[in-house]
């Protein structure tokens, strides 16, 4: 009998299309539109490392602090699965940083995305690279508390630098607030955005 083929549930939340709208408009840089294809591209690297492995998303939140793809809770995946899936994102944006080296700006923004994405904080895909890891070799509930102490320790390691970058440039608030956002989470004992 032939599997019947699932609907993959797309919501975008109110939140997110007035940040996004706002977002566009205030951007000063000229660069929101290449930050927002930077996005695009690591979420697209994310659902085709699951599309590869078999995994079709349950569904796909737009919402007021990013995008998160929902797996379907009846599909298993491996430690290694997972990895792979939670690298993807932050790979394409530094395969498309490579791509496009002489092109300043797009390098900036992806490299920028990747790399920040690869921090390991528990929201983050690092985060989750480092929960994959740390669960093979330990039990689940130490491999927890690990990931959050090294979470919130480089949540706090970040804010500092935020802060830094802050006070030096005067007006630069952003990393500031994300880490404000990061921190926020874990905190509050979430693991998703």
């Amino acid at each position: 009998m032939p599997q019947r083929e699932r609907k993959i549930s797309v919501r975008f939340s109110v939140p997110f299309l007035c940040g996004l709208i706002l977002f566009l408009l205030s951007d000063r840089t000229g660069l929101g539109g290449q930050m927002v294809l930077a996005a695009f591209a690591h979420e697209t690297g994310h659902l085709i490392a699951m599309t590869v492995l078999g995994e079709q998303p349950q569904s796909i939140v737009f919402g007021g602090f990013g995008v998160r793809i929902e797996k379907r809770p009846d599909f298993g995946l491996s430690y290694g699965q997972e990895i792979c899936i939670y690298a993807a994102g932050p790979s394409v944006n530094l395969l498309t940083a490579a791509l496009f080296f002489h092109f300043p700006a797009i390098r900036r923004v992806h490299l920028l995305l990747g790399v920040f994405n690869l921090l390991p904080i528990s929201v983050l895909d690092g985060g989750q690279i480092l929960r994959c890891l740390l669960q093979r070799r330990m039990e689940i509930s130490r491999a927890d508390f690990w990931q959050r102490t090294v979470s919130v320790f480089c949540g706090v390691g970040l804010a500092v630098l935020a802060s830094v970058v802050f006070w030096y440039s005067g007006y630069n608030i952003s990393l500031l607030v994300t880490c404000g956002y990061l921190l926020w989470v874990l905190l509050a004992g979430n693991s998703e955005i």
